[in-house]
């Protein structure tokens, strides 16, 4: 208990000290506002400290009750009613210390003065109506500055709450759209696979020489897809070994593949799944490029010798989706006989 106490006046920031010293000043400046009717001559100075001291100590006993209260669990049933305890115990001890403080206090009050001139009863009066009037007096302004501040916190607290759901969400829907990529992307074409497998029967058949090295393309192939279900991201170079090993497999179906060039540098990069090999596939059906490079940025650039790649279709739109959700951006330049695509990833 005694920890926490200790533990909350040390966690006291700029802000809420400030808010309870703009509060004591305000109620000094309130009760100031009685200069205007009284003549208290060269007494001013005395007035005035006494009048803006005895707020400043009445808002730091309630200050000190206020935050053990308030660094308690902000989730506890009972905070609200901490909250009000703490307060009425702060007016309470405010009017401990007030009134012992107003009588050691040489400087006159306002109240005094207007005794004085006027040859009305004394101010300070130790009757117990007089100290539970004093202690709500005390009371109902704190309560309206505690519960402004307790808004604050959980004005605070819900937007903390709503950003951690945000950020949240977005890493939840990152992870599946990855896995759903890596899914995708371990999916062998059937028809390709079965014009695959039709080409290497018939190369066994014809005792061609080459068979042996077609049956060993496609398992190149499968192996480098296959395992790719299990992985949410993947490295440039597997993904380099995917596109090669996919352009190999179509030259063995007479196809006419681009050739391939990859600079991969010295510094290894992790990406999503199924980025590239789209890209790869969407030229093909587009046009016949005969060249295809990739160079490791940043950005990671994938060029075809061929212009006019960059038009918006279907297929670029829903890799730009993908890209959104990852915080990626695609950009496409196309002209003088080549297009490339730029990848800037986060």
């Amino acid at each position: 208990m005694i920890a926490h106490v200790l533990r909350s006046w040390r966690s006291l920031r700029p802000q809420e000290a400030l808010v309870f010293v703009i509060a004591a000043l305000l109620f000094g400046a309130i009760d100031l506002g009685s200069l205007l009717e009284l003549n208290v001559g060269d007494e001013l100075p005395q007035v005035l400290g006494r009048h803006l001291l005895v707020p400043l100590m009445s808002c730091s006993m309630l200050l000190l009750c206020w935050l053990p209260a308030a660094r308690s669990s902000p989730i506890h049933p009972a905070r609200r009613w901490r909250l009000v305890a703490a307060t009425l115990l702060g007016s309470m001890l405010t009017i401990v210390v007030v009134y012992p403080l107003t009588q050691a206090l040489p400087w006159p009050s306002l109240c005094e003065i207007y005794a004085r001139t006027e040859g009305k009863f004394k101010c300070m009066d130790f009757r117990l109506s007089g100290l539970i009037g004093d202690t709500l007096w005390v009371f109902m302004p704190a309560l309206m500055i505690v519960g402004v501040l307790e808004f604050g916190t959980l004005r605070r607290r819900q937007a903390r709450a709503a950003q951690d759901l945000l950020r949240e969400h977005s890493q939840l829907r990152r992870h599946a759209l990855a896995a759903r990529l890596a899914a995708l992307q371990a999916q062998v074409d059937p028809t390709l696979l079965f014009d695959a497998l039709v080409a290497i029967e018939q190369a066994y058949d014809r005792h061609d020489p080459d068979a042996s090295a077609r049956l060993e393309r496609l398992i190149r192939h499968l192996r480098v897809a296959l395992p790719r279900l299990r992985e949410t991201g993947v490295t440039l170079a597997g993904e380099v070994e995917l596109i090669a090993s996919y352009l190999d497999l179509l030259c063995d179906l007479n196809g006419q593949p681009p050739t391939f060039e990859a600079t991969l540098g010295t510094h290894p990069i992790t990406l999503p799944p199924m980025l590239l090999l789209p890209l790869v596939q969407r030229a093909l059906r587009l046009g016949r490029p005969t060249r295809c490079w990739l160079v490791a940025g940043p950005p990671l650039t994938l060029g075809f010798d061929i212009d006019g790649m960059c038009e918006d279709d279907a297929e670029l739109a829903s890799l730009r989706e993908r890209l959104d959700v990852l915080d990626a951006r695609l950009t496409c330049h196309s002209g003088n006989g080549r297009s490339e695509f730029a990848l800037d990833l986060p």
